[in-house]
């Protein structure tokens, strides 16, 4: 019997269909590719921070160039090894952190900051290294080598990568804390100026600060918000390496046992360290410190439906803290309406960042 062949337009689809298939699974190569290298972008950065060379090209001045051989001749060490630098270079300008462009009769390279590198600079208010090294660096990394145990143990992945969770590292390793301390006020800057927006504070007399490191939260508001009386709670090893501010009242202790009494408790970044029934016992601590109709302002995530930018930092928070969750809408209003709280707000300040508003 004769094979019948197949007509040209069902050959075409058919071709198409193939075509269709090695795409889709070029696409997937190209996911898992960008995840799994993902970490080379993250060391590359670390090494400009490291270096100093966002400030080595910002003292030229905010829209100069450099050459290679002027960025070498300002780092310290007096074997610099060019053709490494100029490597690292490359890759900064491939990952927008840097731009090179060809100047003069030689069309020699020249480096200059971009709006990225810009936010690495040490004298930006906003600089954002501190968040870099503290991110990189090999204890932060450690965690994440852990993962697994979380899933299949229950392991918190800080504790089996250091043998204590990261409160108690962090004050057994003095670097490392000031460090996180550096990162939580740099990431602050940014952040706050979001938060104040928030025209509830024109009521507040008194604002305790919980979480609140080095007093940097507060010395923001209070700045646009000169009447409020600030005081600055954290635990003691940290409250001792607070500067003094004006308006601000440093004050050690443990949120677990006590909150200061004040207006309004503020909490930037703090609820989302701690699982529901840690949540739970700072919130009765804060409920009890306030006055009636007195509020509790949290700044946090507040997961979507179809998860989004929270969902990474969600695994962040799994690999760093015991317990710790980015929460959804009802998943934080069961938790307020439980400590007690009656009405609850929220207010989009950033991107899926949000104050929650919750009244006694």
């Amino acid at each position: 019997m004769a094979r019948k062949l197949l007509s040209p337009t069902f050959n075409t689809h058919l071709a198409n269909f193939r075509c269709s298939l090695e795409l889709v699974a070029m696409t997937r190569s190209d996911v898992i590719y960008s995840l799994l290298f993902g970490f080379m972008g993250s060391f590359v950065l670390r090494t400009a921070v490291v270096l100093g060379l966002p400030d080595i090209i910002a003292r030229a001045g905010p829209d100069e160039t450099l050459t290679l051989k002027q960025i070498a001749a300002q780092l310290k060490s007096k074997s610099v090894n060019e053709f490494e630098l100029q490597r690292v270079l490359s890759a900064l300008v491939t990952c927008k952190i840097f731009r090179c462009t060809k100047v003069g009769t030689t069309l020699e390279l020249q480096y200059g900051l971009t709006p990225a590198s810009k936010l690495l600079v040490t004298d930006n208010p906003h600089n954002q290294a501190p968040v870099v090294l503290f991110q990189t660096d090999p204890a932060s990394q450690a965690p994440w080598q852990q993962l697994h145990r979380c899933v299949l143990y229950g392991e918190q992945p800080w504790k089996s990568a250091h043998g204590k969770d990261a409160w108690k590292y962090f004050n057994d390793n003095p670097g490392l804390s000031k460090c996180f301390n550096d990162a939580m006020a740099s990431g602050t800057t940014v952040e706050l100026i979001a938060v104040r927006k928030y025209e509830g504070f024109k009521d507040i007399k008194t604002l305790v600060d919980v979480g609140g490191g080095i007093g940097r939260a507060l010395e923001t508001i209070i700045s646009s918000y000169p009447h409020i009386h600030g005081i600055n709670y954290d635990l003691p090893h940290v409250i001792a390496d607070a500067p003094t501010i004006p308006g601000i009242e440093h004050v050690g202790g443990s949120m677990f046992e006590s909150v200061p009494s004040g207006d309004a408790i503020f909490m930037k970044h703090i609820m989302h360290d701690w699982n529901d029934e840690n949540c739970l016992k700072i919130l009765n601590n804060c409920e009890r410190a306030l006055p009636e109709k007195g509020k509790v302002l949290i700044f946090d995530f507040v997961v979507p439906p179809n998860g989004g930018i929270p969902q990474m930092f969600d695994m962040l928070m799994m690999a760093h803290t015991d317990g710790g969750i980015e929460r959804t809408e009802e998943q934080w209003r069961k938790l307020l309406t439980t400590a007690g709280f009656s009405t609850i707000n929220y207010i989009e300040l950033l991107q899926e960042q949000w104050l929650i508003e919750a009244v006694k």
